[in-house]
């Protein structure tokens, strides 16, 4: 069985490295990004199973990058989860109208993380 792929993009280093890593030692085979003019090309090149999303990013935010993959025929079945420092509830409500799956506040642990991931994957499998 193929390993699962997982896209990340935070503009912050330290976070894309920690989840990379992370992300590696369980299994999956991840790529990251912290520049949101790429990430639309990177992710479908890469054609990720999840994708991580910062909803912070310079130029492009995530909920305009929600956008962009949700009207693409070609990632638009792709679960996002955010991971954001945002905690309003206006943020998050408005995240989960663009179609999102899970929403972390940051800063988040690694078990919530990884418990989000396999869900997500689990339905978006059982939908198949």
């Amino acid at each position: 069985m193929p390993k699962k792929k997982i896209f990340v993009a935070d503009n912050q280093e330290d976070v894309l490295s920690m989840l990379s890593d992370f992300l590696t030692s369980k299994g999956y085979e991840v790529m990251g990004s912290k520049d949101p003019k790429e990430l639309i090309k990177s992710i479908k090149h890469f054609q990720p199973d999840l994708i991580l999303l910062d909803l912070l990013m310079p130029d492009l935010d995530g909920f305009e990058i929600c956008r962009i993959l949700n009207n693409d025929p070609e990632s638009q079945a792709t679960p996002i989860i955010i991971m954001s420092g945002l905690s309003d509830l206006v943020d998050i409500k408005r995240a989960y109208k663009l179609g999102v799956v899970g929403y972390l506040i940051k800063p988040f642990d690694m078990k919530t993380v990884l418990s989000e991931i396999e869900k997500a994957i689990a339905n978006k499998e059982s939908l198949q």
